[in-house]
């Protein structure tokens, strides 16, 4: 290139690289806005853990397949208008999602029941497996595009700038999101059936199943068996005048009643400081400081969160709807930018094609059975690109049991609130941004470009910082949490960033998109376990053995990637052979 044409592709190389990472977390703002939703979605609608589960997993595995077949698309169009129009579809998906309980009655024309309810799942589910869909033609162009701009010498440490996008998008949302749970919504405090219905939806009472431990007198806490053999049923508060005082009649606490009052003389029979459905809705109902001061004294630290929950939720109702309409008028907007800023190839501006990349005249000239060829040996038939995508499987159901239910996950487990939970799952992504540049300078300044060998030591360190996090106690300095999810989150991000780099390097430029499109699919065949199935085990076992198993699978996925420890840097020595 002459010194002007190389000042232009410069410039014009920035501006992609630019445009790509604001347009791809622009798609993140529409698909990880739901893992702050579903707190809301479950406290509002009674959408169980594992509904949401399935939810998350045909939106990802619906992704995987997309992503995969459009990788085969976008190797042979226009990346600029195929991202813009996938974009902006995406959002329209959303803001449809937020108007379900709407459309819902339209078609029913009632507002509750079970063919409202159906309905309204039914709906819900389409559109966001509309959206999955829709979210493959994001990476993609990017993957193209990219390849077109970037010269392989510079491709994992600038592509691995470019992979925060990731991070940027999916930080800024569930910031964006914590707040709009916390701050909007309808205040339904004050109408006991809302606050009711609230905490049944979250399984924090029922008839056949009472929370555990469930009523505390003497300053000590009582079980359901020891309630049983009081003969006091849970479910009937009144049954308490009809319990005859006990000969003691030791001092009860009134934190323990949610009430801001100086201790008071009662009954010694644990049955007269049942924790049921009454005592909670009345702590709900005078607000934070009666809700802290019960659920303080309750020993299933579970159960304590969810009633945190219930109060946050009811007190917002319908939140949940502004997490999707609001990033989605952010992406639309985006979408027009990208149209603005994005051009296909450098030859689209005048500008000659990197060498070894293709011009439109070469990739149609390789379409047929030559192409078909090429990418039967640089990607299907290459045994680097199944490793890299079964590892891929690994490293998205860390990052995703981390981002889709990091939000539950830090309210129930840890009793951080919303707000909190929020600025916690940001800070994973935004420790992931770091881990992204700084794995992409290492593995080329130390590795020589093999990237899967930098991946094995991200996956340990991931199991590591997980399990740390894992045994810190509920009531954990904030900073302590802060600090260990964030190193969880340097270290599998890393991965996630070189996963793509590994596949585009090994099948080349012709086939970036396509070798993208296929680990990609791998990837996202995870939700299956970090979707529906992290969603069951934490519903009916609990979130100690989620942790258990996200643990285990990171260890597996740093023995898929040891696999391929002594493969070279790239494939680009056997392009032509």
């Amino acid at each position: 290139m002459t010194p002007e044409q190389n000042k232009r592709f410069k410039y014009w190389q920035t501006r992609t690289i630019l445009a790509t990472m604001i347009g791809y977390a622009l798609f993140y703002f529409v698909r990880k806005n739901f893992s702050l939703a579903m707190p809301g979605l479950e406290a509002d609608l009674g959408i169980s853990k594992t509904s949401l589960g399935i939810f998350l997993t045909l939106n990802g595995v619906i992704y995987g397949f997309s992503r995969f077949f459009n990788g085969i698309l976008a190797d042979r169009m226009n990346a600029r208008w195929y991202m813009s129009i996938g974009l902006a579809l995406c959002a329209l998906s959303n803001l449809a999602f937020g108007f379900g309980e709407d459309i819902s009655y339209w078609i029913t024309g009632e507002h509750d029941g079970s063919q409202f309810t159906n309905t309204m799942v039914l709906f819900m589910g389409v559109m966001w497996v509309v959206n999955g869909l829709l979210q493959g033609t994001g990476f993609p162009p990017c993957a193209r595009l990219l390849t077109h701009w970037i010269p392989p010498t510079e491709l994992a440490t600038k592509m691995s700038w470019w992979n925060t996008s990731h991070s940027i998008g999916a930080g800024l949302v569930v910031i964006l999101c914590g707040y709009v749970m916390g701050t909007m919504g309808m205040n339904m405090t004050s109408d006991s059936e809302a606050v009711e219905r609230t905490l049944r939806n979250l399984h924090v009472w029922s008839a056949e199943a009472p929370a555990q431990p469930v009523a505390v007198a003497a300053g000590r806490l009582f079980s359901a068996d020891e309630l049983a053999r009081a003969a006091l049923p849970m479910a009937e508060p009144a049954a308490e005048a009809a319990v005859e005082p006990a000969a003691e009649t030791p001092v009860v606490s009134a934190a323990a009643e949610g009430v801001a009052e100086p201790a008071v003389e009662s009954a010694a029979d644990p049955a007269a400081e049942a924790i049921g459905m009454e005592r909670i809705v009345a702590a709900i109902q005078r607000g934070p400081e009666a809700v802290r001061a019960l659920t303080e004294e309750m020993a299933d630290r579970e159960e304590a969160g969810k009633i945190r929950q219930a109060a946050s939720s009811v007190a917002h109702v319908g939140a949940w709807r502004w997490c999707f309409w609001i990033p989605a008028a952010i992406s639309l907007l985006g979408a027009l930018a990208l149209v603005v800023l994005l051009r296909d190839t450098p030859s689209s501006v005048g500008l000659p094609e990197l060498a070894g990349t293709e011009t439109r005249e070469d990739k149609t000239a390789a379409r047929g059975a030559e192409h078909r060829a090429f990418l039967r040996k640089h990607v299907f038939g290459n045994p680097l690109i199944w490793i890299l995508g079964f590892a891929n499987f690994f490293v998205y159901v860390v990052r995703f049991s981390v981002l889709d239910w990091g939000p539950s996950l830090l309210s129930q487990s840890k009793g951080v609130s919303m707000e909190h939970a929020g600025w916690l799952v940001a800070m994973f992504e935004i420790a992931g941004i770091i881990g992204m540049v700084f794995s992409g300078w290492a593995t080329d300044r130390w590795l020589k470009g093999r990237a899967h060998r930098t991946c094995v030591f991200c996956m340990a360190g991931a199991a590591l910082f997980v399990f740390l996090f894992w045994q810190l106690p509920a009531d954990a300095p904030v900073w302590l949490l802060f600090a260990t999810l964030c190193a969880a989150g340097f270290c599998i991000y890393g991965p996630q960033a070189l996963i793509g780099i590994a596949a585009a390097n090994q099948a080349t430029k012709k086939a970036a998109a396509t070798a993208n499109g296929l680990t990609g699919l791998f990837g996202y065949a995870s939700t299956v376990v970090s979707g529906v199935g992290l969603g069951y085990v934490a519903q009916h076992y609990g979130w100690n053995w989620a942790y258990v198993g996200i643990i285990l699978l990171a260890v597996v996925g740093m023995a898929v990637f040891l696999l391929m420890w002594g493969a070279r840097a790239d494939g680009y020595d056997s392009e032509t052979a």
